[in-house]
């Protein structure tokens, strides 16, 4: 999904805006890009963001960032979504408009007018998933179904003049229980960092968890990271196991752009594509800002570092099989809903689930067959297929942004031939990564491919 350029970027921002009569806000856009408004395309179950407006302005503003380098404050990892969410609506508003499909305009208000993330990317999701049905060559007639208080589907297809329905549902980007957890491990490592900051020493530090991190003593875990460092060896407890060693000098010829990929891998080793849950890091040093900010723009955060005089890092996973299975569950009621909606409704009705993943999650193989045992069960939903798109978004330690798809599909009862006439939503078919049920086939790194 990568193989785009920075004009594609361009030129789907303004096709968006000129289609949907968006007015870009210069004055904010300039404002986000001297580091004035740093969380303005947060995810607002993890940070709140200091300005309400509707998502789609926000992946603009976020995407048209991408090709003003370099400005002052550049949030690349956020950014990559941004971007690849505006080339994905874009080209399905281009297909839906130039196919005339009835409904589209409904769906576009509702789209324009989300203030949050996970209800604006259901939408989104609908309207990509119609576009790849619309541009099936065995598909005469795609439309939007009103919506209503009855259970209905959101699309009615028509396949070689048979019709067919299809359901789209959206999984919350961030589930609860992960983000308890993330916090938990944040405030004890803080902590830890806090405490080698006040003795001016600079480490990086490993901890791998074997239970959940809110059940682990905090002064336990700091002592065992110290005496890792101390005695330059490995601690390992039933509950945990760390090392720490001392990070050499921060050498850089220029400025680097920080948070990044490439910091993170260059300096702690660290990427999103790795079997890492996440990264604790501080800094202290100075940061250049761009000398021609006019003065009403200055005073923001700025992505650029300059100079470091201490930084320390610590990389921390789960290995507890029963802690991680819970990052890959999901509720499945929705699943069972969107079941209901396409309910008998003729042969390759469909239901598609978008669920974002985490490269560390691993694969889903059991959370699916729990589901597919479930539904085996029940022996009375007739349905065409289930379509899980699981997606991963990616930016490289080469700054590529990337998108990976596995799709995962369940043929029901009223399916006709061996695959769903559709399972790739974010890439065509040919461009989904499919394996086993629930395993999703390894991909190589982007950055061996560019």
């Amino acid at each position: 999904m990568s193989n785009y350029e920075m004009a594609d970027a361009g030129s789907a921002i303004d096709a968006l805006r000129s289609r949907l009569g968006l007015v870009a806000d210069s004055q904010l856009q300039t404002q986000f890009e001297a580091g004035l408004h740093p969380n303005l395309l947060s995810y607002e179950k993890v940070q709140a963001s200091e300005i309400s407006l509707p998502i789609l302005e926000k992946y603009l503003i976020g995407a048209s960032t991408y090709l003003h380098q370099p400005c002052n404050y550049y949030d690349i990892f956020r950014v990559c979504r941004c971007v690849n969410m505006v080339l994905f609506i874009n080209n399905a508003v281009t297909i839906l408009a130039g196919k005339n499909v009835r409904g589209l305009e409904a769906r576009l208000e509702r789209l324009l007018r989300e203030t949050e993330h996970d209800t604006f990317d259901s939408v989104a999701f609908e309207l990509m998933t119609a576009a790849r049905y619309a541009e099936h060559p065995d598909v005469s007639h795609v439309e939007f179904i009103k919506e209503s208080s009855k259970l209905t589907p959101d699309l009615l297809v028509r396949f070689n003049k048979v019709d067919s329905f299809v359901e789209c549902k959206k999984i919350n980007r961030t589930q609860n229980h992960s983000i308890l957890i993330r916090d938990a491990v944040r405030d004890c490592l803080n902590a830890i960092i806090a405490d080698f900051r006040s003795e001016g020493v600079a480490f990086l530090g490993d901890v791998t968890f074997h239970c959940d991190p809110k059940e682990v003593s905090k002064d336990r875990l700091a002592d065992a990271v110290k005496a890792s460092f101390n005695g330059r060896t490995t601690i390992i407890e039933p509950q945990f196991t760390v090392t720490a060693n001392r990070l050499p000098k921060f050498e850089y010829d220029g400025y680097t752009l920080y948070p990044s990929p490439v910091f993170y891998w260059n300096r702690y080793g660290f990427r999103l594509r790795s079997e890492w849950f996440g990264l604790v890091h501080h800094v202290i040093g100075s940061f250049a800002r761009r000398a021609d900010l006019p003065a009403r723009l200055r005073g923001g955060r700025s992505s650029w570092l300059n100079k470091m005089d201490w930084d320390s890092a610590i990389k921390w996973k789960i290995s507890a099989d029963d802690v991680v299975a819970k990052y890959r569950r999901f509720a499945f009621d929705g699943l069972f809903k969107g079941l209901e909606q396409i309910q008998n409704r003729g042969v390759n009705s469909c239901v598609h689930l978008w669920l974002e993943s985490d490269y560390f999650v691993g694969v889903r193989k059991n959370t699916f067959m729990d589901f597919f045992n479930r539904l085996a069960a029940k022996q009375k939903d007739l349905f065409g297929w289930i379509v899980i798109n699981e997606s991963l978004f990616d930016v490289s330690p080469k700054g590529y942004f990337d998108l990976i798809e596995h799709a995962h599909f369940i043929r029901g009862p009223l399916a006709v031939g061996s695959h769903p006439p559709i399972s790739g939503v974010f890439a065509p078919n040919d461009l989904v990564a499919t394996n086993e049920f629930g395993v999703g086939e390894q991909l190589p790194d982007i950055d061996e491919q560019r």
